[in-house]
């Protein structure tokens, strides 16, 4: 028999709205302490997870990250790889709903819901979560509408709340981030400043920036500075003192410094050479 062709999630929700419900298979809830709390793994079914507390992100194959705050939730495709790293410790609230094995499969990239804040929805998501083993016939039925209407509707914000461009919400923290650093590079005293105006916390946006620059925040902050700096010693007159302040280091010592670690010479045989 042939493999169904994988559809969007868009499409897969359409289509679903005509279908008979969907099969709840499982409910869990457990605490996720701070770090990775799980390795890389799949599911065979469709699993929704709500965070009611902590944030982090969610691994992908292909290097692909997603982040989660606080009242999001993530939904994932059947088979679609994937870990969890937690900034701080939170909760899972994981509901699983099974697709019949002749239906369209969606596609392998999974869904996040940045703020969920209905609150009929929430409790159908903690009802779920329970577990519900060994449920009689009736209780499974009312169980599938559950999960199925869930699904809709967490699917149906995500797809609404997707940018024109279909950037996922963690693209612009990091985006927003770079924006601020090279706007405000001169004045900025620590990374919590970023993270403030991105409007999350410092060991998410640290921890996202790293896994999709593969480079610190204070890194990237350095090589606008050097960048600047280079700019000045070639094509002023200004002291080494007053470069250095003006790109945002406290003294000359620390500027020549970072600066040998950039360009492998100091700032006075830069201007020299």
């Amino acid at each position: 028999m042939a493999i169904p062709t994988p559809v969007s999630w868009s499409q897969f929700l359409i289509r679903q709205v005509k279908s008979p419900p969907l099969t709840f298979v499982h409910g869990m809830r457990q605490v996720v302490p701070r770090g990775v709390c799980c390795p890389m793994h799949s599911h065979r079914a469709i699993e929704i997870v709500y965070h009611p507390v902590g944030s982090g992100i969610t691994r992908l194959e292909g290097g692909r990250t997603l982040s989660f705050e606080e009242g999001s939730a993530v939904v994932y495709a059947p088979q679609e790889v994937h870990d969890q790293v937690m900034d701080r410790q939170g909760e899972d609230l994981c509901v699983q709903l099974a697709i019949p094995a002749r239906s369209r499969r969606v596609t392998g990239r999974c869904l996040l819901i940045p703020a969920v804040d209905d609150p009929a929805l929430i409790e159908d998501i903690r009802l779920l979560s329970r577990g519900h083993v060994g449920i009689g016939a009736t209780e499974q039925a009312i169980f599938n509408l559950r999960a199925t209407s869930t699904l809709l509707a967490l699917g149906h914000r995500s797809c609404n709340q997707r940018n024109d461009d279909g950037r996922n919400p963690s693209d612009g923290y990091i985006l927003k981030a770079e924006q601020y650093i090279r706007d405000h590079f001169s004045e900025i005293q620590t990374m919590r400043q970023v993270a403030d105006h991105v409007g999350i916390s410092h060991d998410h946006l640290r921890h996202l920036f790293q896994a999709q620059r593969n480079k610190s925040l204070v890194r990237y902050l350095n090589e606008i500075r050097i960048a600047r700096a280079k700019t000045l010693l070639l094509h002023s007159r200004l002291s080494l003192k007053e470069i250095a302040a003006m790109c945002g280091f406290r003294d000359v010592y620390y500027f020549s410094a970072v600066f040998r670690n950039f360009a492998s010479t100091s700032p006075g045989r830069y201007r020299g050479a």
